[in-house]
């Protein structure tokens, strides 16, 4: 039987309350947010709550090489080697592909091609908007987006991170249609500080009461914390 609510709460951080106690299993999740709103980190935190909650991710990156990765991670507190090992973790570096020149490749049915990716409970790919940018078709993208939807039907989790300024407008709103969770993050001025928020502009199936606004911040060595002031 599958589980209605994936859990991914972690001791002494409250995203999993502030996000209705978990994420509904089939859920396609899209993180929209300009370049250094939080969306990798924001991410990260999420992925991290599910291995720790016991279940298997894919975790697709296009700006980390592996070591980085897990340096990333480490820096953070998020120690994600033990699942590595494990094979409870399957992590994949677009990076070299998406740096080379010139070349055209599709990468939507390259990873569709990739089976092993697809068979975890969890799949991120951080950032999906980088590997659109360059797809050129835009029927790849509808049958990529049909693809997700039938395994979300399965009940697994898709979380894809993406920057509106890298995509075309029909596309992005293709993104934003298939998802049934879209949160938006950006940067603001909060007690005269910059503060990161998250909001949630669709949210559908919630199990729980969620909140609207989540305002949180990044510390080394602690990873993602929720801020108790609301951002307005």
């Amino acid at each position: 039987m599958v589980e209605e609510l994936l859990r991914i709460d972690l001791k002494g951080d409250e995203l999993h309350r502030r996000l209705g106690g978990g994420i509904p299993a089939g859920t396609i999740m899209l993180i929209e947010g300009d370049r250094g709103t939080g969306k990798s980190i924001l991410s990260q935190r999420l992925l991290y709550g599910f291995l720790m909650n016991g279940y298997t991710a894919s975790y697709i990156s296009s700006q980390y090489t592996t070591v980085e990765y897990v340096k990333q991670m480490m820096s953070i507190s998020y120690d994600v080697i033990p699942f590595l090992i494990r094979k409870k973790l399957v992590f994949v570096s677009l990076y070299p592909l998406l740096s080379g020149v010139s070349e055209e490749r599709k990468f939507l049915s390259r990873l569709l091609g990739e089976p092993r990716l697809w068979e975890q409970d969890i799949v991120v790919i951080d950032s999906f908007s980088s590997v659109l940018s360059r797809e050129q078709e835009v029927r790849s993208v509808r049958n990529f987006l049909m693809y997700i939807k039938r395994l979300s039907s399965l009940g697994k989790v898709i979380i894809l991170t993406a920057n509106p300024e890298e995509l075309p407008r029909d596309v992005l709103f293709l993104l934003e249609e298939a998802s049934t969770l879209l949160m938006r993050l950006n940067v603001r001025v909060f007690g005269g500080d910059l503060k990161n928020s998250a909001t949630i502009v669709k949210y559908n199936n919630a199990k729980g009461v969620f909140q609207k606004i989540i305002p949180f911040r990044v510390e080394p060595k602690v990873g993602l914390v929720v801020e108790i002031a609301a951002v307005v």
